[in-house]
């Protein structure tokens, strides 16, 4: 009787030591099918194609969520159309876990086109993103699942660098403003298209500057009317800013009867 005693005694005890989350049960692994039948829409040409997909247990609760993107009839030539972490509930279904949306300036800094995949990296959900600006890897958002509020956090977000413009890029509200921030050479054209054509104000009397200042308000008006709705808007003011920088520095050649 004294044996039987210590006996449950001692698995009372370590039943007690046993931490919840190693006493949770072991749910299967979420297949592939699974993930294809779940994040299918009726609308569905053909159901979903999956692209890439990677395993982890993001809560430590010794089950593993599906990360998940994937490709339907609706993407087109645009890239991926499905970013999801999938989780295993307790009682066998599925759910997809929100990520937060980037904010209004991580939005800001994008440009065109907009492709993203998603990660694991030293146990961290990663959000990489690229655009039609031609640089590496824009914007980075690291994530890490909290316990506690049952949600993804942000606990990284590597920006694109801004640059210096002829304006301040605190300011910056339009596309075509934040595109020549973010992009070093629209920038750095922005700069040399502004000193010609201060420059030339300096030197000009005051009719002739009036010929310069209606270009140049004509200009730019131009700009934003031809590489605001172009999705390869980097490219398309780096082409209209060298194009009017020759013109501004030529225009004694241009309006000769203009410079004395």
């Amino acid at each position: 009787m004294q044996l039987r005693r210590k006996s449950l005694w001692f698995s009372a005890l370590l039943l007690l030591t046993i931490p919840p989350i190693a006493m949770a049960q072991k749910q299967p692994q979420i297949s592939r099918e699974e993930i294809q039948k779940f994040l299918s829409k009726p609308a569905d040409c053909d159901g979903v194609a999956i692209d890439s997909l990677y395993y982890f247990d993001f809560a430590g609760s010794g089950n593993e969520d599906a990360v998940v993107v994937a490709s339907t009839c609706a993407t087109g030539t645009a890239g991926p159309d499905v970013h999801s972490v999938v989780r295993r509930q307790p009682d066998g279904s599925l759910a997809e876990l929100k990520i937060p949306e980037p904010t209004e300036q991580q939005w800001a800094a994008l440009f065109g086109r907009i492709f993203y995949r998603l990660g694991v990296e030293n146990g961290l959900l990663v959000e990489t993103f690229h655009d039609e600006s031609g640089r590496k890897d824009p914007l980075v958002i690291k994530l890490r699942w909290s316990v506690h509020d049952n949600q993804f956090e942000v606990v990284d977000a590597k920006m694109p660098p801004r640059y210096k413009a002829s304006f301040d890029c605190d300011q910056a509200k339009t596309t075509i403003e934040n595109a020549i921030c973010y992009s070093e050479t629209a920038s750095s054209l922005d700069v040399a298209l502004n000193l010609a054509y201060k420059t030339w104000l300096d030197n000009l009397d005051d009719a002739e500057s009036d010929i310069l200042m209606e270009e140049q308000k004509q200009w730019l008006q131009k700009r934003d009317l031809i590489c605001g709705d172009d999705y390869r808007v980097v490219s398309c003011l780096a082409i209209l800013y060298q194009a009017r920088l020759l013109e501004v520095q030529s225009f004694r050649h241009l309006h000769p009867a203009a410079v004395h």
